[in-house]
Formats: structure tokens, sequence, C-alpha cells
């Protein structure tokens, strides 16, 4: 009931009560002196059609209790028999317990102690209006007339007529008299019962309603505000026998309509005939639900489309876009009443934040979506343009937002890709290395033992850092080394000592020569065998450590220089994993530890590539300031990405897809971890294998690896 229509009812009753006290009276003036009239039936209609014609809380019955001892401070010393007594002790019953509740209460009526929620909703009924002041209204009349007299009868019958033709409900049914009906273009279908929050209204539908499907487009006039609210059916209840159906507003809904010069019944939901254009019913996820954080959203799933970990939401907080990325979904039941249920599905997103497309990158968000805000999908971005040494490794799934990484960042700061096989990993490694070679001022050393990385980058002319003449000779000087030493109970001889002098001359000299050489910027320093002998262990640490004194010495000629570890995990194994004496693998992991602590002073940069990383040394490892993982299946992993990652994207490894993988580190352009789609990379066939071949020779191959450790 508007408040205009209050007023127009009030001021209608107070003539009538005045007939009826001129007739009773003979004159207006007597009735001030009635204390059936100012103390009684006139706070009676005040306050039953002004201020409380529904519902009274626990202030309002101290109003109304107050007001009441007030107006029995009018009552004549005469008259002051057990009656009036009684309603003094009512009243004041009522103005203790209701202040006292108002001031123990903190909780909704539900939630509190049966104590409480009993005296509560006693007061509630004993304490409204039209219950005080209808029992002095007759109390009052009664005192002043006699029960028998015609007055006390016209008054009774007025009050009779007040109370049972509910003069509220009357009064919203004249107001709906006076209401336009000019509704042609579109269908009432309910009411509002509730609002959940700002942008949620419930609707209770009429059952004259049919058919009423879901993500159709409402409209509605909310009397609280009186602004018009266009809506979106976004989910249909059947609650004891009775239809329900939640309604979504927000201001991207509204803008989809023109203006619209439809009159509205307040609180009455319309069905809008004429869909709007738009792609919003093709881009609207679901909403958000309790739970959320600032870091992570739950959401409840309900769309026409389907969605799929690594999808990029859109929620509008505070006016900002900010972005979200879907890590996990969960079905749930929810208890509606008695045995009715409702089957849903529950999201979780972790936030990547705002999205500046001048410096290519996310920004953290500091704040919380309100709860029901819904969620799109994320809308195409304009065009980013890049910078020197930047290249686009890939984007974020079904959207065009790149995943940029700077390349000069990734040497020198240490990168690490891993992944299990089949993953795609090696290739999209070995396509990483194709950009860093496009700088010419870069250097890149792959360490391979399988002889593939000399047939992929065949077309780049790779050189060998030590041809295989000599890296025999080399074999065979460490072999006498190592014999030498061991007739000597594990030290040094004369014949030792000069061998290893040549052995490390030899490997600078071959090092210093590519590194200074125009010739390629790829070299392959092929290792002879598979397994971590201590023979391999020995010849892989005097290059190491060769290079490390190149650099320091010479600065790598001005050259930036990547080193690339294929399987890692046999060069620089974890100590449980690395198959020989502690003490044979132990000075090959300290050389390149070296370089990954030291290297950035020196232009000089590592590039792992492992399938576990339980397998591989996490002195070195913890140095990667940069990673990719694609798909991981081993706790220990998960364990030690979840520190780079954090526990809640680090739980999608497992079910990441076919080149598909999650990114971190200094150097990308988001700091954050994303999960990335991989593009298609076609290498060459340089081997003159079909694709199945090579595919299968590259599998065999692996296996054969991870049987021999």
């Amino acid at each position: 009931m508007s408040r205009k229509y209050r007023i127009v009812l009030l001021l209608c009753t107070f003539v009538l009560l005045q007939i009826v006290g001129i007739i009773i009276e003979g004159s207006f003036i007597s009735l001030l002196s009635s204390f059936w009239y100012t103390s009684g039936f006139v706070l009676l209609v005040l306050l039953s059609l002004v201020d409380q014609p529904f519902f009274s809380k626990d202030s309002n019955i101290f109003i109304n209790a107050i007001t009441a001892m007030i107006s029995l401070l009018l009552v004549p010393t005469e008259n002051h028999d057990f009656i009036y007594y009684f309603f003094v002790g009512y009243v004041f019953y009522l103005a203790v317990t209701s202040y006292g509740l108002m001031i123990i209460r903190t909780n909704s009526l539900k939630e509190e102690g049966k104590t409480i929620q009993f005296l509560s909703r006693l007061n509630r009924i004993v304490g409204k209006p039209d219950v005080i002041f209808s029992a002095f209204f007759l109390w009052g009349a009664m005192i002043q007339y006699k029960s028998n007299s015609s007055q006390f009868n016209a008054l009774l019958l007025f009050w009779v007529f007040f109370m049972l033709l509910n003069l509220p409900e009357l009064s919203r049914a004249i107001e709906k008299l006076f209401e336009k009906n000019n509704f042609k273009s579109i269908e009432g279908i309910g009411r509002i019962f509730g609002v959940q929050s700002q942008n949620t209204f419930l609707v209770k539908i009429d059952s004259h309603c049919k058919n009423l499907d879901l993500f159709s487009f409402v409209e509605m006039k909310y009397s609280v505000d009186n602004k018009i609210y266009r809506g979106l059916v976004y989910e249909v209840m059947l609650l004891d026998q009775e239809q329900w159906i939640k309604v979504i507003t927000n201001r991207e809904i509204n803008n989809l309509f023109c203006g619209n010069k439809n009159e509205y019944i307040n609180d009455v939901v319309y069905k809008i005939a004429q869909p709007p254009c738009g792609d919003i019913l093709e881009r609207l996820v679901g909403i958000v639900t309790e739970g959320s954080s600032i870091n992570k959203v739950k959401f409840l799933y309900n769309s026409k489309i389907e969605v799929w970990e690594g999808n990029l939401l859109e929620i509008t907080i505070n006016n900002k876009k900010v972005l979200y990325q879907i890590v996990e979904g969960k079905t749930q039941v929810e208890q509606l009443s008695n045995k009715n249920q409702s089957g849903f599905i529950a999201g979780e997103a972790i936030q990547l934040g705002t999205w500046d497309n001048n410096k290519c990158q996310f920004k953290k968000f500091g704040w919380v979506p309100e709860i029901n805000t819904p969620l799109y999908l994320a809308s195409v971005i304009d065009e980013v343009s890049l910078k020197d040494n930047e290249v686009i490794i890939g984007e974020l799934p079904d959207t065009n937002y790149p995943v940029i990484i700077n390349k000069e960042l990734a040497i020198t700061h240490h990168m690490a890709v891993i992944g299990v096989t089949g993953t795609g990993k090696s290739v999209f490694s070995r396509n990483l290395i194709r950009e860093y070679l496009k700088n010419d001022n870069v250097k890149v050393i792959c360490i391979d033992f399988t002889g593939e990385y000399k047939d992929k980058f065949n077309d780049l002319k790779p050189i060998p850092i030590i041809d295989d003449a000599k890296s025999k000779e080399l074999f065979s000087d460490i072999d006498f080394i190592e014999a030498e030493i061991d007739r000597n109970y594990n030290k040094d001889t004369k014949e030792s000592k000069t061998r290893k002098i040549k052995v490390f001359k030899d490997v600078i000299e071959a090092v210093d020569c590519f590194i200074s050489s125009q010739e390629s910027n790829i070299s392959i320093f092929e290792l002879p065998e598979v397994q971590n002998t201590s023979g391999v262990m020995k010849y892989t640490q005097t290059f190491f450590k060769a290079l490390f004194k190149i650099a320091k010495e010479k600065g790598n000629h001005s050259k930036r220089v990547c080193l690339v570890l294929e399987e890692a995990h046999t060069i620089i194994p974890e100590w449980n994993f690395a198959g020989i004496s502690d003490k044979v693998s132990q000075p090959l992991i300290n050389s390149i530890a070296q370089i990954a602590l030291q290297g950035r002073k020196y232009n000089i940069g590592l590039l792992i590539i492992a399938q576990r990383t339980a397998n591989v040394s996490k002195t070195i490892l913890t140095q990667c300031n940069s990673i990719i993982s694609f798909q991981e299946f081993d706790k220990t992993s998960s364990d030690f990405l979840a520190n780079y990652f954090g526990n809640d994207i680090a739980s999608s490894l497992m079910k990441l897809g076919f080149r598909q993988a999650i990114a971190a580190g200094k150097a990308f352009k988001s700091s954050v971890p994303m999960i990335f789609n991989v593009p298609e990379i076609t290498e060459k066939n340089l081997n003159n294998l079909t694709n199945e071949e090579e595919n299968i020779d590259v599998r065999e191959k692996e296996i054969a690896i991870s049987s021999s450790q």
C-alpha cells in the first residue's frame, strides 16, 4: 500500500469518526475531552494505518507502550478502577520487555534462544496497536456511556466496521481501482516476494502463468524505491506446490532496452514479449554465491553455454571489470523445505585482476564482488602491441588475452618447463628456443644425450661445441684420470693432475670458440651415454666450470647464453635419484648451482626441461624465477609447484589437457599464475618420418630413459 493511499484512507476514516462523534455528542468541541476519542480510536487509526499496518518490531512495540502510558494519563481519577490498573500493568510489561529485547537481541529471531523467541512473538501479538487501542477505545466508550446506551452501540458498530473490514486490505483494493492499466505489450506473471540483494529479486508466480521459460526477460517497478528494473529469469523453482523464480538485474541488462513507456503496478512482475538484442545470454555463466573472497569467488553455474576449467570470467565490481579463471566445479544439493531439494553446480574461480591493455598485464584488485553478482565469459579485447624482447607464447582458454613472456628475463632469471610425456612440453620448449635465437646476441647450448635436438634444429645448422673425435679423446683422458686416482687411494697423482689441466684447457677453448664465433648461435653438447655414469658426470662438470670461467673473465663476449637442460633429471638429479655415488653427482650439481645462483650477473641462464620435479635437484630448481608446468600427476610435483602457483590453481595440474599449461613468474608480463593454451606448433619433419612414427619414436626414447632410472 502506497503512502498516498494510506493518507487518503486516514483522512476518510478521520472524517467518518468526526461524523459519528458529532452525532453522539452533538458538537465537535466536546470530542476533544473524550478519552475514547483522543487516546483510543485516533491512535488506533494512526498507528494501524500509517505506522504499522502489517508488522511490529520490538522498537514499534516499545513506542506503542509509551504512547499508551501517556494516553492513560488522560483518564480522570474517578475512573482509576481495576481495569485501569490492569492496563497500566499491561503497557508497563510491554515497555520493559520490548526495551529489554532491543538491548539483548543481536541476531535474527530464529537464531535466538527459545525464551527470547517466545517473548518477542508474544509481544508482537499483544503489542500491536489495533490490540492495545481497541481495548482502550471500548473501555473508554464504556466508562463514558452505559453499555446499553445508543451512543455506546454506535461506537461499537464503528469499531466492528473498522476491525472486520480489515481497512489495510480494503485500502489496497481501493488503490488497485485507481491504478491505470496499460499492459498490452507485456504480461503480468507474479509479484515480488523478497529481495536477496541489490540486484536479485524473488518472485512468486501467479497460478495462471504457464510455461515460464528460464532466461526470459522481465520488468517491474519496485515499490520501495519506485524504480523500474529489467532483469533475467535466472532460476525457476517449485516449492510447496507453488512456482518461484529468481530474477537478476544489473546495469548491463537494463541497457539492453530502450526507454519503455509502459505504466506499472508496484511490485508486479511482467514478462517482456520481445527479447532484446545482444549477446548477454551467450556470455552469462552464473552468479556469485556465499563464501567468496578477494582472491577466489564461488559461483552458482546456471547458463545456456558450456564452460571448462581455465575459462576466463568477467565480474563487475565497483564499475570495474575484474577477471577470474575457473579452477573447480562441484555438484551440490540445497535443502529447500520439507523434502524439497534443489541440485546445482557450484564453481570456483581465482582472481587474475583487472586487465591493462596498454601494459598487457593483469593487476590485482583489492575487493570482493557482492553476492548474486552475475559472471560472464570474458569479452574480446583490442589487439595488443609487443615491446622488444617480448613474445606471445599462448592465450587464455577461449579468449584473445595473450600470455606474454620477456625473453631476456626468461633467460637471465632461469626458467623451468615441467610436464609428463605427451603433454606438448618438448615441442613448446623447442619453439621457445627458436624465439630466443631470433636475437642475434643470444647463444643457446643444448645439453642433449638423445640426439633428438640435433635433428630438430637441423635447419639452424647447429655446431657441436666439442666434435666427436675430441669428445672421445676427452673421455679417454677422463677414464685415465679416474683409474689413476683409484690406484692412488682416491688421491691425485702427478699424471692425473696434468691430464685434468689438459682436459679443462681443451674444453675452455672449445666453449670460447663457440661463444665468440659468428658461424652459428646454437650448439649441441651431446652426452655419449644415457645413464649417469661417473665419466659423464665429470665430463659435464668440466664443461659447466669452463663456461662459468669464460663468463666471469670474458663476459661471454657480450652474448647472453642460454643453457638448455633437456631431461634435466639425468643431469641435475635429486640426490636420491642420482643412480651413482653422491660424491660423484654432487660436484656437478654444485657447478650448475653456481650458474643458477650467479649466472644472472654474467648473462648466463638456464632452461630446465623435466618430467617431474621430484627427480630434479631442488637446489637448482628453486632458482628458476619462472615456471611453466604442463600436466602433472604425482603429489610431490603438485606440492612443490603449489609454492609457485598457490594451492588453488596447483590443484588443476592433473586436470590440464593437451597443450595446456600453468605459467607464473618474473618473465611473464602478468605475474599472477594462470592457465593458458599453447598454440599448435608444427615442427619440420627433418627425418622424413610421419608424425605418428615421430611421436612413437620420441615416446619410446622417453620410456627407455624412465626405465633406466
